[in-house]
């Protein structure tokens, strides 16, 4: 009997053992502990570009340039397409809202009233930009120019990292011309 008694109180105690944890398998608790959970955003952050200088007039008469005034309001959003390590692959997206006028002058021309306004941009867009590594992404955008039949438009150039939208050059251009961007 006193047999049986040692056996059922050492298969009890065994069986407490074996049903606890294993703590070789636990964490460290001195260790940080990752809870970056894939598929949620990891950087957002809103703001305001101003759109403010002059232009180059893309046609070729010497002297004459464009005023632009306006802003670029934007949403910057980062999703990781692939969140495993060693090299996780992200990209942004870039929700714009852009308003701006243009307003003609020439440096050796009088001054006429179709110089108040030559035009005016008013667009909404998305874009993706892939971000990989340490470097800048470039995104280049071409907006149509309202209130203008010459086809005319305004291209921007953004840099983008994982911390900053930039506007790097703004030019205008038209249709099936190549035009030097003039730098911000």
């Amino acid at each position: 009997m006193k047999n049986l008694i040692i056996s059922l109180a050492a298969a009890s105690v065994l069986f407490v053992i074996g049903c606890q944890e294993n703590s070789i398998t636990d964490p460290i608790a001195n260790e940080p502990v990752d809870k970056v959970q894939s598929g949620t955003p990891d950087t957002y952050f809103h703001g305001i570009i101003p759109l403010e200088g002059a232009l180059r007039d893309p046609y070729p008469v010497g002297n004459s340039f464009y005023r632009i005034t306006g802003q670029i309001e934007f949403d910057f959003r980062m999703f990781y397409m692939d969140p495993i390590p060693p090299a996780p692959q992200r990209y942004a997206s870039l929700h714009f809202e852009t308003n701006a006028d243009l307003q003609y002058f020439c440096t050796v021309c009088p001054f006429s009233e179709e110089d108040e306004l030559a035009g005016f941009i008013a667009d909404v867009s998305e874009d993706y930009v892939p971000l990989g590594g340490n470097y800048v992404s470039l995104l280049e955008k071409t907006f149509t120019i309202q209130g203008r039949e010459d086809g005319m438009v305004l291209k921007v150039r953004f840099l983008v990292t994982y911390d900053y939208v930039e506007l790097s050059a703004m030019w205008l251009a038209l249709p099936n011309a190549n035009v030097v961007a003039t730098e911000k």
